[in-house]
């Protein structure tokens, strides 16, 4: 099979699961939205705290797509076996730590973001419900990465697939109520949310045990080394992922000096280019599985070769994409709302946003193929202080250029952290790194 078909064979389904998974927020939005404009903004407030959530909660699923991926490289099915039943354990029990010490933080959290009244009495509804129920998704994420391992992007997007068509029926029962099942409100939107991820996981499970992909999880015994190499991979992405997180809530409190229009305008404006993120997180998990199997099969050369063709590829549709944005940034911008001001507004971040959508696949797809080769600390120490380097920009970009200024502040940091991104990677060094488990 040419790269090219490989390539393609495992990004494809990889780029749809992105898409489908980022359809659980909006139908979320679709439902809760039709309570009013209260509950839709606390939804809207927690979706910034759940992308930090996420982030700490799927450091396993990280490492495990990594070390599942090398372990088939290297043609040890036994350990891939290994490693994926310890790891759905050491999920669910890392899980459930992380939620006991995240739910008593939620009032500082709503401190930071200025969020209070029945704002913040909604948005607590919500979000506890959600870290009471975590670890459903969190061991579907590590289940996805355990398919993705062993070169299968088909059975993730299948299993998401579900889980969107399940919440997409669960949620107006759960939030408005029926039959017997009382009216939950916002609460309903995370319990239908949990319940969709439950189901798609024992799913999943349940396909892992029918092809022997996994041990038994009954056998499970602590592995130190699995539990460590699986920490080292995950914990540098998890801390960049919160730091990127934590990073708007502060960006957006700038914002909001413009007014309300200027938050809705950043939130076309993330909403205009999560299409492009999208295809390039599919390519990154593609990357990392293609780099992490040639890297266990002792071959660095050729993961070196694949990563680069890969972000090739993307690249191609990250600039048709640019330029499409660029050229339809009003046009783009009104379909998601019909207010002219607002519109202007959206229309200039997308323009600006839409000259550096190639830098940001670099980062995103290289950042995959260090995760692959087990070395994840490099896109770690490249996007943390650079993603905070976007607060002090911010501030004075916004001080010289008004609210221009604080859209080029976010697109500069994009530029700087693709690029540093491309020369780490063109570096080699991470080729060095040897497979540690046996």
């Amino acid at each position: 099979m040419s790269d090219r078909k490989i390539i393609l064979t495992l990004a494809g389904p990889a780029v749809l699961q992105t898409v489908i998974r980022s359809l659980f927020v909006i139908v979320d939005a679709f439902w809760v939205g039709k309570m009013g404009s209260v509950p839709l903004a606390a939804l809207t407030s927690a979706a910034f705290l759940v992308w930090g959530f996420l982030a700490l909660g799927e450091k396993i699923a990280v490492g495990t797509n990594a070390l599942v991926a090398q372990a088939t490289g290297a043609g040890n099915q036994e350990l891939s076996r290994r490693i994926s039943a310890n790891n759905i354990i050491n999920t669910f029990l890392y899980t459930i730590l992380l939620s006991l010490l995240l739910i008593p933080l939620l009032p500082l959290l709503y401190s930071l973001m200025n969020i209070s009244g029945e704002q913040e009495s909604l948005c607590n509804s919500y979000l506890v419900m959600l870290l009471l129920g975590f670890p459903c998704i969190t061991l579907l994420s590590t289940t996805a990465a355990i398919f993705r391992g062993y070169g299968d992007t088909k059975t993730p997007f299948m299993l998401f697939s579900l889980g969107v068509s399940l919440n997409f029926i669960l949620a107006p029962v759960f939030i408005f109520g029926f039959s017997i099942i009382p009216p939950l409100g916002i609460t309903g939107a995370a319990l239908s949310t949990l319940s969709a991820f439950l189901a798609a996981f024992l799913t999943g499970l349940y396909i892992l045990k029918r092809r022997r992909l996994i041990d038994k999880i009954t056998n499970y015994k602590f592995d130190e080394g699995i539990i460590k190499e699986t920490f080292r991979i995950g914990l540098p992405i998890a801390l960049n992922g919160v730091g990127f997180s934590l990073i708007y809530v502060f960006v957006s409190r700038f914002v909001i000096e413009y007014g309300p229009d200027a938050i809705a305008a950043l939130g076309i404006g993330h909403r205009s280019e999560s299409l492009a993120y999208q295809i390039t997180v599919g390519f990154s998990l593609a990357s990392s599985v293609l780099v992490g199997q040639n890297i266990g099969a002792g071959n660095p050369d050729r993961a070196e070769k694949l990563a680069w063709k890969i972000l090739g590829y993307a690249s191609v549709l990250m600039l048709v994409y640019g330029a499409l944005l660029f050229v339809f940034s009003e046009e783009v911008a009104r379909f998601f709302i019909n207010d002219e001001k607002v519109i202007a507004t959206a229309s200039v971040y997308n323009k600006i946003a839409a000259c550096v959508q190639i830098f940001s696949a670099a980062e995103v797809i290289l950042s995959g193929a260090f995760s692959g080769a087990g070395d994840s600390l490099p896109p770690a120490i490249v996007g943390l202080p650079l993603n905070f380097l976007r607060i002090p920009l911010t501030a004075l970009f916004s001080v010289l250029w008004g609210l221009t200024g604080i859209w080029i502040a976010i697109c500069v940091t994009v530029i700087i952290k693709g690029l540093i991104m491309l020369v780490w990677f063109k570096g080699g060094r991470w080729k060095k790194r040897k497979f540690a488990l046996k």
